[in-house]
C-alpha cells in the first residue's frame, strides 16, 4: 500500500538516535517531542510511558501485517492493541526504548508511523466497506492509495501549519467522514463517468463545523489538484502562530466562503496549467470477486444487523468486530487469525474509523461462525460498540474517564431486553471538549467537563443530539445540557426506554418528534445542586480519589518545528540577557549557538554538534545572503574559544547580538510556507556571496553511521536523483567510509569537487555528477 523510500528508513534511525540522546539528557525535551510526535510517538499521562500509532492507509491491512502487529503488541504493549477513530492501530504503554524496535520491525512489513501525529498530513480515511457495500458507487480505495503515496513522498507534508485530514467515501452515506474533514471526496457517477463530490474546511475541536461543498462533481483523475491546491492555500494562509486557530476551517471563517473558494480555485488553475497531477488507477485492484453477480437488496437476521453486512457481491458478507473502546487483547485477536487461516479462500480486512475492523469477503456460513467466535469479546448491540477516546486514564488533556463511563453504561443495560439494548444508536464519548471520539458527529454525543460546586469539582458530561455525516445532510449535534458523570448511565437507560416506547424506529425521527420529552428527561439531571450532598457525585467511574485536574497537562498532537524554533530563539535571548549581567563568555557562546541553530530545522538540519551547526548556518543563511558575511569569522572565533576555553570573546558581543536580532527578524518574516521573506543583506561582500551561492548551493546527505558498502549504494541513489553537472554533498565517517567512497565515486565517472576533513570524526565529500 505505502511506497517505502529511503527517507522512511532514515526517520526510523533518527528516532533511535534522538531517543538515546533524550534518555541521556543530551537533547531538550521540547525538541525531542516535536520530532517523536510527528513519528506517531506520544507521551501518555504516566510519565515516560508512550503510545505508538501506526499508519494504516484507509484501514487497508493484510493478514500478514495484522499478525505482525499482533506479535509486536504481545512483546511491547502488554499484549493489547487499540483501534482508533482514524483507521489506525496503536500500541499503548510502551517504553521509549522500545519505540525504535517497533518502528524498525513495522517497516519490514510495509507499515510506517511517520505523519501519524503532529502538524502533518494524517492517515487518509476511506469507507471501510468500499468496494463491497450494497450502496457502493464504486471502490474509492485505489484513489485513497494514490493520494496517500503522493502526500507521504513530499517532505513538506511533515511540517504543515496544523494537521491536514483527508477522506474518501464510496457513497452518499459518507462512512469516510468526508463531510467533516479538511478535504474529502464522495464517489459519484455522472454521465457514466467516475468522479467525486468534493468537500473541504470541516473539522472538530475548537469552533467545529461541517465541511463546505467545493464542487458537485470533478473527474476522478483530478483529485490531486484539489489535494495539492488546498495544501497550497493552507500553507499560504494558515496561522502558524496560534495553534488554536490554525486548522483550514479557520481560513474559511476568516476569508469567507466566496474568497476561500476563489483562492482554492486559483491554486487549482495554476496546477492544471502544469498538468502533471492527473492520476490513473487500477479500478479493481482491491476487489476480490469482480466476476460475482452484483445485488443491491439482501436481508439479514435483525439480531445481526449491526455486525453482519451483506456485500454487493452475491453470496459474500462482511463481519464487524468491535472490541470495547477499541481495546483488544492479542489472545482474542489470535482467535480471529486462527479462524481465517482455516478458510480455503481469500478474504480482505479493513480497520474502521469506529474503533473496530471488518473481515470481508466471507461466505455466509463462515461469517456467522466468526460472529459466534468473537461473541466473547464483542457485541451485536450498537450501544456496546460505542466510540470512546482514551480519556484521563492515559491522555494528558483528558478530564473524565470516558472508557469507564462506557463500562458503566453497559453494566446498566445488563439483563435488559434485547429490544431495549438495541433501542439507541452508537454513542460517541469524548473525555474532554476536544473531539478525539468525534462526539459532535454522533446522533448521541457526550464530552467531559468539570463543574465547580461548594464541595468541590463534579465530573460532568455535556449531552448533544442530532449530529450526522452525509452528502448534503451533515450537521453538528446540538447541546441539550450537562449531566453529572454518575447520573449518565441512568439517563441513557431512561432515554432508551423513552425511544422504545415512542414507536419510532429511526432515532432522528424520534429526536424530531420527541425533543420536548427528551429535554424534560435531561432536565432531571442537569441541576447539580440537587446532588451536591451525595459524596459519590465527586468521583468519576473507577476513580479512587475525588475528581480534580491533577495530572492534566498540555496536549502533544500540535507539536512541531515552530516549537523547536521558539525554544532555540528563547534560549538565545535568555543567554544574551544573562551575559549582559554576568559577562560570562559561556553565556555569549550559548546565545550565538542557539541563534545559529534556530532556523536550521527549516532546512532539515537538527544537530547538537556545535561545528556542524555553525557550518550549516553559514551554508544556509550567510552564503545565501540573509546574514552578513562577517558572521562567518565570528563562528571561527567561537569554535576557537570552544576548543581552547581560555579565549576572551567579550569583544564579539555586538556581533552575537546582531546575530540574534537577525535570526529573530528572519523568524518573524516567515510566511505560511515557512519561507524567509526578509530582504537579504546588502554589504560589501554581496558579490562574493552571490558567487559562492552559485557554486555551493547543494544538498548535503548525512551518511554518518552508514558502513561500507551500503554508504556507496546510498551515494549512487542520491546521484541518480540529480542532473548531470549538479553537485551533492555527503557526510562520511572517518576511516573506511572516507577512504573508499571517493574512489568508488570516481570509478563511476563522477568528479570529486572537495573533501573537507575539518569535522570531528567525519568529513564532507562534495561530488559533481558525470
Amino acid at each position: 500500500m505505502i511506497e517505502i523510500n529511503e527517507d522512511h528508513y532514515k526517520s526510523i534511525e533518527d528516532i533511535k538516535e534522538k531517543s538515546e540522546e533524550y534518555l541521556n539528557d543530551k537533547i531538550d525535551p521540547v525538541r525531542f517531542k516535536a520530532f517523536r510526535v510527528s513519528m506517531g510517538v506520544y507521551e501518555q499521562r504516566k510519565k515516560e510511558t508512550y503510545m505508538v500509532r501506526t499508519r494504516i492507509p484507509g484501514g487497508v491491512i493484510s493478514l500478514k501485517q495484522f499478525k505482525h502487529i499482533s506479535k509486536l503488541a504481545e512483546k511491547y504493549s502488554k499484549g493489547k492493541l487499540k483501534f482508533t477513530s482514524r483507521q489506525d492501530i496503536q500500541f499503548q504503554s510502551v517504553d521509549l526504548k522500545d519505540a525504535y524496535p517497533i518502528l524498525n520491525s513495522l517497516i519490514e512489513v510495509g507499515i510506517i508511523t511517520k505523519g501519524t501525529g503532529g502538524n502533518t498530513v494524517r492517515n487518509v480515511e476511506c469507507s471501510p466497506l468500499s468496494g463491497v457495500s450494497i450502496d457502493d458507487v464504486f471502490d474509492v480505495t485505489p484513489y485513497m492509495k494514490a493520494a496517500t503515496n503522493y502526500l507521504i513522498k513530499d517532505p513538506t507534508t511533515m511540517n504543515m501549519p496544523r494537521k491536514y485530514k483527508i477522506g474518501f467515501s464510496n457513497s452518499s452515506k459518507d462512512t469516510g467522514n468526508v463531510t467533516i474533514s479538511d478535504l474529502g471526496f464522495i464517489a459519484k457517477i455522472v454521465n457514466d463517468k467516475r468522479g467525486f463530490e468534493v468537500y473541504g474546511a470541516g473539522g472538530f475541536g475548537g469552533s467545529p463545523r461541517v465541511a463546505l461543498k467545493l464542487s458537485d462533481f470533478i473527474p476522478a483523475d483530478e483529485i490531486l489538484y484539489y489535494i495539492q491546491g488546498l495544501k497550497n492555500v493552507f500553507e499560504a494562509e494558515g496561522d502558524r502562530t496560534n495553534k488554536n486557530k490554525a486548522r483550514i476551517r479557520f481560513i474559511l471563517m476568516r476569508l469567507g466562503g466566496k474568497k476561500f473558494v476563489e483562492e482554492l480555485e486559483g491554486e487549482i488553475r495554476k496546477l492544471k496549467k502544469k498538468g502533471d497531477l492527473n492520476i490513473q488507477v487500477d479500478e479493481n485492484e482491491f476487489i476480490l470477486h469482480s466476476d460475482a453477480k452484483i445485488v443491491r437488496d439482501i436481508k439479514v437476521d435483525r439480531k445481526f444487523r449491526n455486525v453482519l453486512f451483506p456485500q454487493k457481491q452475491k453470496g459474500y458478507y462482511s463481519v464487524y468486530i468491535h472490541p470495547q473502546s477499541g481495546n483488544l487483547k492479542v489472545e482474542n485477536l489470535n482467535k480471529v487469525f486462527d479462524f481465517i487461516e482455516k478458510l480455503n479462500y481469500e478474504i480482505s480486512i479493513r480497520v474502521t474509523n469506529t474503533q473496530g475492523f471488518f473481515i470481508r469477503d466471507l461466505k455466509k456460513k463462515d461469517a456467522e461462525d466468526l460472529i459466534k467466535i468473537t461473541g466473547t469479546f464483542t457485541s451485536i448491540y450498537n450501544i456496546d460498540n460505542s466510540v470512546t477516546c482514551v480519556g484521563a486514564s492515559t491522555c494528558q488533556l483528558g478530564l473524565c474517564l470516558s472508557q469507564n463511563l462506557l463500562k458503566a453504561i453497559k453494566k446498566k443495560f445488563e439483563g435488559a431486553s434485547s429490544e431495549l439494548r438495541d433501542a439507541l444508536p452508537r454513542l460517541f464519548i469524548s473525555g474532554c471538549p476536544n473531539s478525539c471520539a468525534q462526539h459532535e458527529k454522533g446522533a448521541i454525543g457526550l464530552h467531559g467537563r468539570a463543574k465547580r460546586t461548594k464541595n468541590g469539582l463534579v465530573p460532568m458530561y455535556s449531552i448533544s443530539f442530532g449530529g450526522k455525516v452525509g452528502s448534503n445532510i451533515a450537521r453538528m449535534g446540538d447541546d441539550y445540557g450537562d449531566v453529572p458523570v454518575k447520573k449518565v448511565p441512568l439517563f441513557i437507560y431512561e432515554l432508551a426506554k423513552l425511544k422504545l416506547n415512542s414507536g419510532h424506529e429511526n432515532f432522528y425521527d424520534f429526536l424530531g418528534n420527541k425533543s420536548e420529552d427528551i429535554q424534560q428527561l435531561i432536565n432531571k439531571y442537569t441541576n447539580v445542586d440537587k446532588f451536591v450532598e451525595d459524596p459519590d457525585i465527586y468521583f468519576d467511574f473507577g476513580a479512587c480519589e475525588k475528581f480534580s485536574l491533577k495530572g492534566r497537562g498540555p496536549g502533544e498532537c500540535s507539536s512541531g518545528v515552530m516549537d523547536i524554533i521558539k525554544l532555540d530563539l528563547s534560549n538565545a535571548k535568555s543567554s544574551l540577557e544573562r551575559y549582559k549581567n554576568t559577562k560570562q563568555n559561556s553565556d555569549l557562546y550559548s546565545s550565538a549557538l542557539s541563534s545559529a541553530r534556530t532556523l536550521l530545522v527549516l532546512r532539515g538540519v537538527d544537530s547538537n554538534k556545535d561545528r556542524e551547526i555553525f557550518e550549516e548556518f553559514n551554508r544556509n543563511f550567510i552564503e545565501t545572503g540573509y546574514v552578513k558575511s562577517s558572521i562567518k569569522k565570528l563562528f571561527q572565533d567561537l569554535i576557537d574559544y570552544k576548543i581552547d576555553g581560555t579565549n576572551d570573546i567579550s569583544s564579539k558581543a555586538p556581533e552575537v547580538e546582531y546575530l540574534y536580532n537577525k535570526v529573530e527578524a528572519m523568524y518573524k518574516s516567515l510566511n505560511g510556507k515557512l519561507e524567509i521573506t526578509l530582504p537579504k543583506e546588502k554589504n560589501e561582500n554581496s558579490c562574493e556571496v552571490n558567487s559562492r551561492n552559485k557554486t555551493s548551493d547543494f544538498k548535503i546527505v548525512d551518511l554518518r553511521g552508514v558502513k561500507c558498502p551500503m554508504n556507496f549504494v546510498k551515494v549512487k541513489i542520491e546521484l541518480s536523483k540529480i542532473k548531470s553537472g549538479q553537485k551533492v554533498g555527503f557526510y562520511l565517517d572517518d576511516g573506511d567510509p572516507i577512504n573508499n567512497v571517493p574512489q568508488s565515486v570516481k570509478k563511476e565517472g563522477n568528479k570529486i569537487i572537495s573533501t573537507d576533513a575539518n569535522y570531528n570524526g567525519y568529513n564532507l565529500l562534495v561530488v559533481q555528477k558525470k
